[in-house]
């Protein structure tokens, strides 16, 4: 039921966003999209209490009747409310944000943070209930990683590589040294590193998954592009070359998912850089495949094949960090925890 919740607070705050960026003009802070944000957490405040109020015992403290993996909530939970009153405070006195300051306000990444425990509360549940060693992947569970991955994309949507889809934008190269080279470089700049960053967010939860169970839920790689490709694109705006790459992308993603139901855990366990830089490069490749139907490529093969190979890089260093300095000997399961 929490995560149920957390899906109803995570798309109020996508409907939040969409509103700061369609809707100009925006001067106060009550408005409908706060609103459905903010009964959310209301909701969630009731859930939670009477959750907390059922697992008492007679005669017990309420802070011990909190049921295992609810400690973060409750704080996401107090910390939310307060930090909402700071938020009235804020716009009251400075103003609404309606850019990209809105994204960086430290009201908000505050809210953000609060959301972030909220969401988390599946994985923390059922840690609590089988510890790490018999961890597995519930519906609960997979659903808050999902959830937590779409919370990160809608506080990096400025530099979401579906959003951006930069390899449809034509490229000039301009020598360094001459007239206009950052104005030209700019864009395509800013594109590439929204490759990198794009690539962490699906690569860092993906590799969370594995280091908790033998092998990477089912329909893991799917859900994590799903929700990183397509709730920023409703919320900016469907543009046929971006909706052409996130199709492509989503559709790899699939075809990764049924690969990856084929490797043995074993395998998977001393292998994961190389997983993660495939699944990486396929999910790209699908993208950048998607917009050339559309719109044409406008980079030269050296600029969006680089994009390819930098962010399956970016993606098998992250897999092999998370396995630092584990014994060779350990089983899968134990290398990857």
């Amino acid at each position: 039921m929490t995560e149920l919740l957390g899906i109803w607070l995570l798309l109020a705050v996508f409907l939040d966003g969409w509103a700061h960026l369609h809707l100009p003009g925006l001067e106060t802070f009550f408005t409908p999209w706060h609103a459905a944000l903010y009964s959310g957490l209301v909701v969630t405040a009731v859930w939670t209490a009477s959750a907390i109020w059922s697992n008492r015992q007679p005669g017990q403290p309420l802070a011990q009747a909190i049921p295992a993996g609810y400690r973060g909530t409750v704080i996401g939970v107090v910390l939310f409310g307060v930090t909402g009153v700071l938020d009235l405070a804020w716009h009251e006195i400075l103003g609404i944000e309606v850019s990209l300051d809105a994204l960086v306000s430290p009201t908000h990444l505050l809210l953000g943070f609060s959301l972030f425990l909220i969401l988390g509360t599946g994985i923390r549940s059922a840690r609590a209930a089988g510890g790490a060693a018999a961890f597995e992947w519930t519906p609960p569970a997979l659903l808050a990683a999902v959830l937590m991955t779409g919370l990160g994309g809608f506080f990096l949507i400025y530099c979401s590589a579906f959003v951006r889809a930069a390899p449809a934008v034509p490229y000039l190269p301009t020598p360094i040294g001459s007239p206009g080279h950052t104005q030209a470089e700019m864009p395509a700049v800013i594109g590439m590193a929204s490759y990198l960053v794009t690539t962490a967010l699906i690569v860092v939860p993906f590799v969370y998954t594995v280091s908790a169970a033998r092998r990477p839920p089912r329909g893991i790689a799917t859900s994590l592009v799903a929700v990183v490709a397509w709730l920023p694109l409703a919320m900016s705006g469907f543009r046929p070359a971006a909706v052409a790459g996130a199709a492509g992308a989503t559709l790899a993603a699939v075809v990764a998912d049924v690969l990856l139901t084929r490797l043995t855990g074993h395998w998977l366990g001393r292998r994961l850089p190389a997983v993660t830089a495939a699944l990486v490069a396929l999910v790209w490749t699908g993208q950048v495949a998607g917009i050339a139907f559309v719109s044409g490529i406008g980079w030269p093969v050296s600029m969006w094949l680089g994009a390819l190979v930098l962010s399956a890089g970016v993606a098998a260093g992250l897999a092999f960090i998370s396995s630092w300095n584990q014994g060779r000997a350990q089983s899968p399961q134990t290398v990857l925890s």
